[in-house]
């Protein structure tokens, strides 16, 4: 919630400029605007039950005055009473449908909650309405990370750091963009710069280790995902991650270790008990590690890798059939590689 409220008292702002409405006497607005004043000078102290009696009082001498209703959706974003903000933004947004902080909110609200569908168009319209803040671009350039639009995510990114230069989440988020489009050295970068900007990021650490795993720096990406750990022990992901980068420094040890934490500390984290098991694998234990595949598949049914992994195994294990129908399993499932393997099946 600490981000949260960093977002919303970075731009609560006086009312500068009243906005008239004819039905209103001068007397009313006025009553209106200090009404206003006063929530927004409660909301800076913390007092939000204050604010919100405030913006109330604004909403029945002018229930028409969207900057109220909007100040109401940002408390209860406060609050963690998501549909309660939905409901008043919209009433902003009715009242006025051009304020654009309104939009902006309301994409902020349905990307916390997840909403299927959720697209680029409300942070598009914010900034379109003027709505100029570093958090519109960012979040923005989040939403077109989930289409899978990274040029215009990169454009975002690199509009939220120009207007705020300290801004961590936006090069920790560029980064990632960067290193999709295949820009390493500019990833490790903008990881370096997040961290510089923010030195307990952990996520950070472990990020920028997996770009230096691409770059083939293993041990780099080991003292990376080491700090990620001193800073966050329950991160299992950045467990995992180090266990392989130790694999391929032919720590064996180190790695099971590491893998066995990780399955420890992420219960349900297949993507562990995959490396694990092509650890025991590579070592010469067939069984255990077919074992431990046929076990996390009874959990993770639906994942194409642990399928090929395992076709692997049986047909080592001189089972071609059973690795077969792996392999088909994992084909279905959107492996590319398992055509090459059923080359090898005959069917």
């Amino acid at each position: 919630m600490k981000m949260l409220k960093y977002l919303l008292l970075a731009i609560w702002a006086f009312l500068s400029v009243p906005v008239l409405h004819g039905q209103l006497s001068f007397t009313e607005r006025k009553m209106r605007d200090k009404a206003y004043n006063e929530g927004i000078a409660f909301i800076q102290q913390g007092q939000y039950e204050l604010g919100a009696a405030s913006f109330i009082k604004c909403t029945e001498l002018d229930s028409t005055f969207a900057p109220a209703w909007l100040q109401k959706g940002k408390i209860f974003i406060e609050w963690g009473a998501m549909k309660d903000a939905l409901a008043q933004i919209d009433t902003a947004l009715y009242h006025d449908p051009e304020m654009g902080e309104a939009y902006f909110y309301k994409g902020y609200v349905l990307y916390g909650s997840d909403t299927t569908g959720l697209d680029r168009s409300l942070f598009d319209q914010a900034i379109s309405q003027g709505f100029t803040d570093p958090w519109a671009y960012y979040y923005r350039g989040i939403t077109s990370i989930r289409e899978g639009l990274y040029e215009s995510a990169l454009e975002d990114f690199n509009s939220a750091i120009g207007l705020r230069e300290d801004f961590a989440l936006a090069y920790h988020e560029r980064a990632g963009v960067k290193r999709q489009l295949g820009d390493l050295q500019g990833a490790h970068f903008d990881y370096q710069q997040a961290l510089s900007l923010q030195e307990d990021f952990a996520l950070a650490y472990n990020n920028m280790g997996s770009v230096k795993i691409m770059m083939g720096d293993y041990e780099g990406a080991i003292a990376d995902y080491t700090k990620a750990l001193e800073l966050d022990p329950s991160l299992f992901i950045a467990l995992n991650n180090r266990g392989y980068a130790r694999y391929y420094t032919e720590d064996v040890e180190g790695a099971l270790k590491d893998f066995n934490a990780a399955i420890t500390n992420g219960e349900h984290f297949a993507q562990a008990r995959l490396n694990k098991a092509s650890l025991l694998a590579g070592q010469g234990q067939l069984e255990p590690a077919l074992s431990l595949l046929d076990g996390t598949l009874e959990e993770c049914p639906d994942n194409a890798l642990l399928y090929l992994n395992r076709g692997l195994i049986r047909e080592l294990l001189g089972d071609p059939e059973g690795a077969c129908a792996d392999w088909y399993r994992a084909q279905a499932l959107g492996a590319e590689e398992a055509a090459e393997y059923l080359k090898e099946c005959g069917r």
